[in-house]
């Protein structure tokens, strides 16, 4: 066992000569390290998470009301463009990052320096997106992580607002102008209606399609007037076979005593009042049909009163006496019926006639005039449409807008507001002190054992003749005086007081630092 600690036990007391060395070396070394010490500043991390709600409540009651943005992708493409210089400079500006008056390089080197220690987490699948920062100021890094959240909610909101609103200062812009247009071609087809009407009476139909359809209601109205009077010749030949009067005793039996010269056109005359009255309730007195209708009464009434002079002066009492037939009767007002059918249509296929020549004589005096009417026409449709698209499209943008202001608490949610971690980051100024402490101290002892390497020394004869492998005769004693003795103790009490000063100095300045009496 003293074979093995021997080498211990020669160093040591050799380090021991050697400690006024290493006591010098790791006071260097402690100095330097706790000016080191004084000058790091610890870093400090801030951070602060966002939910983004890109599935609104209200999205699918608006749906197909509103513009319904793609709220995921606009925040994902804002999240990536936080980091623009312009923001980077507005963090600056509001956290006092740089003193007035700073240079144009240093303001760069700081721009840079944000752009690559700010960090932002995105988490696309639950749209979750969190914001860091390290720095050694405390507030300053509070205050840019604030200042990032604030940018990120703010542009989010901002911009939807911003887009809305030029949307709509468009559409308003749209809209007028497109009511300038409606009013323009208003007027213009006023003019036009003003210096042609009978084109205009045409409701908006071309000439073509126009006189197709007259022509089309000609032949409609001519076969129905072919097969009324086809159906009027078949009661006057009815009529032309049955007697206007039955006989005597017929007369007698039926106690008839109407006349027989009267008998039908009295029934043909009350036909053609009841049609007359029927025509005025619906048309005035200048329509075709109502003018052919008195003028047909004024004749059966003038055909009365010939018929009543001539029986009166001609007919024989007995004659006049007798009864009138009743299926004499029956057919006289079935003929007037039809013969004011007869009329009717005839009325209106004069006026469809006229209607065709009117249309002819308009063609040949200026083709190009329908043309005209058309194109106005369909620009006028052609802006009424678009007009109206622009108001349901500005419906839907009031509409947009009112959702983004509504939803705008909804959108962004802080689940972890901007907050500062209660401690430093790794490495905290505590253990750099202790860590100094450590290294003085060790590195004071590695010098005194390099000493004892490279200028060995040696205490004992034992220790010599083992490492010369030589004869020693003996060891020489050395007797030490009391001066000596007092002298050795004044050094011992140096090197305890200033090996002290230094240990326990670093321990208090430890013990300040963990209970930040100190900064």
């Amino acid at each position: 066992m003293d074979d093995l600690l021997a080498p211990l036990f020669n160093l040591l007391p050799a380090m021991w000569g050697k400690r006024w060395w290493g006591l010098a070396v790791a006071w260097l070394v402690a100095l330097l390290g706790a000016f080191g010490v004084l000058h790091y500043k610890e870093r400090y991390l801030a951070s602060a998470t966002v939910y983004v709600n890109t599935q609104s409540m209200l999205r699918p009651l608006l749906e197909g009301l509103a513009v319904q943005p793609d709220v995921g992708q606009q925040v994902s493409m804002l999240a990536r463009t936080l980091l623009s210089r312009s923001n980077i400079e507005e963090i600056i500006d509001r956290n006092h990052l740089l003193p007035p008056g700073a240079s144009a390089f240093k303001r760069d080197l700081l721009i840079q320096r944000l752009t690559q220690t700010i960090g932002l987490k995105i988490n696309g699948r639950d749209n979750i997106y969190e914001v860091s920062f390290i720095g050694t100021d405390p507030q300053q890094t509070l205050g840019v992580v604030r200042t990032l959240m604030d940018l990120f909610v703010q542009s989010g909101l901002a911009g939807n607002r911003r887009d809305s609103t030029q949307a709509l200062q468009f559409i308003d812009s749209q809209i007028s102008l497109y009511q300038t247009k409606l009013a323009e071609t208003d007027s213009a087809l006023d003019k036009f209606r003003a210096e042609h009407p009978s084109v205009a009476q045409q409701s908006g139909a071309s000439f073509a399609a126009r006189q197709s359809q007259l022509q089309d209601q000609l032949m409609l109205l001519q076969s129905q007037l072919a097969a009324a009077q086809s159906a009027r010749s078949s009661l006057q030949s009815q009529l032309s076979q049955v007697p206007p009067t039955l006989p005597q005793a017929d007369a007698a039996a039926g106690g008839n005593g109407a006349m027989a010269p009267t008998g039908g056109i009295d029934a043909r005359i009350a036909a053609q009042r009841q049609r007359l009255d029927d025509l005025l309730q619906r048309y005035t007195d200048a329509y075709p049909d109502v003018i052919s209708a008195r003028a047909e009464l004024a004749r059966l009434e003038a055909e009365k009163r010939h018929e009543a002079g001539a029986g009166h002066n001609q007919l024989p009492h007995s004659v006049i006496s007798q009864a009138t037939n009743p299926a004499y009767q029956q057919l006289s007002v079935s003929l007037a019926q039809a013969d004011a059918g007869v009329a009717a249509l005839q009325s209106q296929i004069g006026n469809v006639r006229g209607q065709l020549q009117s249309l002819t004589r308009l063609q040949i005096g200026d083709s190009g005039i329908d043309a005209r009417y058309q194109k106005l026409l369909r620009e006028r449709s052609l802006l009424e449409d678009s007009y109206q698209n622009l108001a349901r499209r500005k419906e839907s943008a009031t509409l947009s807008r009112n959702q983004d202001l509504s939803r705008r608490d909804d959108v962004f949610r802080v689940i972890d507001p901007p907050r500062l971690a209660p401690v430093a980051l790794f490495p905290r100024r505590t253990f750099l002190i202790a860590l100094v402490l450590l290294l003085a101290v060790g590195l004071g002892a590695v010098a005194s054992y390099l000493l004892v390497v490279v200028f060995p020394t040696y205490r004992t004869a034992r220790q010599l003749r083992e490492t010369t492998q030589r004869a020693v005769l003996g060891p020489i004693s050395l007797v030490r005086t009391a001066g000596a003795v007092s002298h050795e103790r004044r050094q011992l009490a140096v090197f305890v007081a200033a090996s002290g000063i230094l240990v326990i100095g670093f321990i208090v300045w430890t013990l300040a630092s963990m209970l930040h009496w100190i900064h």
